[in-house]
């Protein structure tokens, strides 16, 4: 009898530890986490987590960062950014675009939220109203970019990751719009050519359109800022050797807008772009839903009567044991697709 409680046990015991440890990072160093329903156009209910760190009170305004996730994603798709944002002193406004998550729709309609999102956010009475950046994700970029052609004066700096101006759904860029712009776009992202017109995206750095947002005529040097922060007309383009979907895995492409916001945002605290903590987030994340399956198959061993249990022996194995040549299927079986995805 206890043994058809083990994997009940065992999975209660993953889901609780590895959700507890992805508590822990994400409120690390003081970080309070709000969910929020706010209205935004047209009367729409839009959904957002809030991170307010711990030095960001009505007395001691903090900057802040909206950071928006792409399409047919949600808020939580942004927490490695809003996590390392947070840690660093940042208010952070991690918007469901809407139609996305648990803001209400149509998609695609109002700016995508962006507008709305922003003008919540410098509402809030513990942020700094003239250090405020913009964050997004594919059309998460597209979302902020919204934001800044509604609220022009409204933010200092920006990221786009995976995104552009222009096209199919932003406002053409310019040498002097939007303010203090940071393009962050993976050598392998599939969609280069929707948002910048060229074949790869190792070559975005030649797109006629990324060389009109920097005001040049020639290619786009890689990590080279242009223009001048204090004038808003500061440009960088940054190339991490992921691909679109993995710029929210990659701490390379995190740290990349820690470092353009430490240096075009006023306040937040000087810590290194290379100290990330929301793998470990990830990590506990993962032993929780590894828990859950196995929390599922004690459930239903705890309920199977004992002559039908799962743990019958099956009448025929593909090995009998785990031999060198198991071994060898198993850990090809593992390495080629990780090895090959990118280069693919």
């Amino acid at each position: 009898m206890q043994r058809r409680w083990t994997l009940f046990l065992a999975g209660c015991v993953l889901v609780f530890g590895g959700s507890l440890v992805a508590h822990f990072v994400q409120t690390s160093a003081g970080v309070t986490i709000k969910d929020l329903r706010f209205t935004g156009t047209a009367g729409r209910t839009l959904s957002a987590l809030l991170y307010i760190p711990a030095n960001a009170t009505p007395n001691t305004k903090a900057p802040a960062i909206l950071a928006v996730h792409g399409y047919m994603n949600s808020r939580e798709v942004q927490s490695g950014f809003a996590i390392e944002y947070a840690r660093r002193g940042y208010v952070v406004l991690a918007l469901d675009q809407v139609g996305h998550g648990y803001s209400e729709g149509p998609a695609f309609a109002d700016g995508f939220g962006g507008p709305a999102a922003l003008n919540y956010l410098r509402q809030l009475d513990v942020v700094d109203v003239n250090n405020i950046g913009l964050e997004g994700h594919s059309m998460g970029g597209w979302t902020v970019l919204a934001a800044a052609a509604a609220y022009p004066d409204g933010y200092r700096s920006m990221v786009i990751e995976g995104s552009s101006t222009g096209a199919p759904f932003a406002a053409e860029g310019t040498p002097t719009w939007p303010r203090n712009v940071a393009v962050v776009f993976a050598q392998y992202d599939e969609f280069s050519n929707t948002m910048w017109g060229v074949e790869r995206g190792v070559g975005v750095k030649s797109s006629a359109k990324l060389q009109a947002l920097f005001g040049i005529q020639e290619s786009v040097s890689v990590g080279k800022t242009y223009g001048d922060i204090d004038l808003g007309t500061a440009r960088v383009l940054l190339q991490p050797p992921t691909s679109h979907a993995g710029n929210h895995l990659s701490p390379m492409a995190i740290g990349h807008s820690i470092d353009w916001f430490a240096n075009t945002l006023v306040g937040g605290e000087p810590l290194a772009s290379t100290d990330q903590i929301w793998p470990i987030k990830e990590f506990g994340t993962l032993v929780a839903l590894l828990g859950f399956v196995v929390l599922l198959l004690g459930t239903f061993q705890v309920l199977t009567p004992a002559e039908t249990s799962l743990t019958a022996e099956p009448t025929e194995f593909a090995y009998h044991e785990r031999s060198a040549k198991w071994w060898l299927a198993a850990s090809l079986t593992v390495v080629i697709p990780v090895a090959t995805f990118y280069p693919a």
